[in-house]
């Protein structure tokens, strides 16, 4: 089997949003100490290099980007509460994006088998005028419009399993039929965004799904939720590229999330979406990282995933439903909403 790349640099330690806050330069010193360990006949790391700015335009614009170079003339600049810069904040935020853009590059050329981008700041809560929830640019959205216009994707698929509803790149997609945006997220939670009927608008209506799942769910409901909604609708779209928002604080031990999630829930899911590229996306899939703020979850989390994307452990991707499931209600309400799409 080709190799899985790994994007993370000691550069994504330079962007400091202050003291306590929690998306600290820490989280990818331990990816890089994982990164360290991985076996080299397997796993081949893959250098960032910073993204083109005309990329970043495509999604942001050009007032926006000059916004945010702005804020390395500063110490500190806030652009809100969560989401703090420093002077370095801007070139690591555009390393970020360019080291997303490097792995789909070296994906699309058949370099490698399949990657995953460690970088920070995450991005899926960026609007494209606004900064928030300690994402600058949106480095997902960034790549998903990348994939298209460079190239060449027709249908791409979206799967964001952070704890927290990705506002931005819904927003990026909303009336794009050629983007299936599908997000599992803790609900009523930041940013209060990704009730169920929110489906999309115009031409994209349909094309949006979102499970918004109550605390406490566990590896069982989100398995649940891949086996009821995520794969049936991925088989429906059929993508020829699948691309990953993957947070990890829907785990047990995240300070930021009330799930229930553990390293094998999310080996599982992995599995899922692997096991979907390789039937449609000619296994083209890239993972992303967003949140994860407990350390020791994080680095243990991204191991089991970059273990899935390596050696497939199929036992560990079996779905057991319980016999009275607590958010079979949601998906029975998610799939009225839909369905009306599906005979269309």
């Amino acid at each position: 089997m080709a190799k899985t790349a790994v994007v993370v640099d000691k550069e994504y330690l330079k962007h400091e949003p202050g003291e306590s806050h929690p998306e600290r330069p820490e989280r990818v010193k331990v990816l890089l100490d994982l990164a360290d360990e991985l076996d080299r006949g397997k796993f081949q790391l893959l250098a960032p290099k910073p993204a083109n700015r005309v990329d970043i335009e495509a999604t942001h614009g050009q007032k926006y980007v000059r916004l945010i170079e702005a804020t390395a003339a500063h110490d500190a600049y806030a652009l809100d509460g969560d989401t703090i810069t420093c002077r370095d904040s801007f070139a690591v935020s555009v390393l970020a994006v360019g080291g997303f853009l490097n792995l789909i590059d070296a994906i699309a050329a058949k370099e490698i088998a399949n990657g995953f981008a460690l970088v920070r700041p995450p991005g899926h809560h960026a609007l494209r005028h606004r900064a928030m929830g300690f994402c600058l640019f949106n480095t997902m959205a960034i790549g998903a419009e990348y994939v298209k216009r460079i190239h060449g994707a027709k249908q791409v698929m979206i799967m964001d399993w952070d704890v927290h509803h990705g506002n931005g790149t819904q927003d990026a997609f909303y009336d794009d039929p050629s983007v299936l945006f599908i997000s599992t997220h803790q609900f009523p939670y930041y940013p209060g965004s990704g009730a169920v009927n929110e489906t999309g608008a115009g031409a994209g209506e349909g094309f949006t799904i979102n499970i918004p799942l109550p605390a406490g769910c566990a590896d069982t409901e989100y398995l649940e939720v891949f086996q009821e909604i995520v794969v049936p609708a991925a088989e429906r779209f059929e993508p020829d590229w699948i691309l990953v928002s993957a947070g990890f604080d829907p785990h047990r031990r995240d300070p930021l999330g009330g799930m229930d999630v553990t390293e094998k829930g999310f080996g599982a899911m992995a599995n899922r979406l692997l096991a979907l590229a390789d039937r449609f996306s000619d296994a083209r899939i890239a993972f992303l990282l967003e949140g994860g703020y407990d350390l020791a979850a994080l680095r243990s989390s991204v191991a089991v995933v970059l273990n899935a994307m390596q050696a497939r452990n199929e036992s560990a991707d079996q779905f057991f439903k319980r016999a009275e499931s607590r958010i079979e209600p949601l998906l029975r309400r998610i799939d009225q909403v839909h369905e009306k799409y599906r005979l269309s």
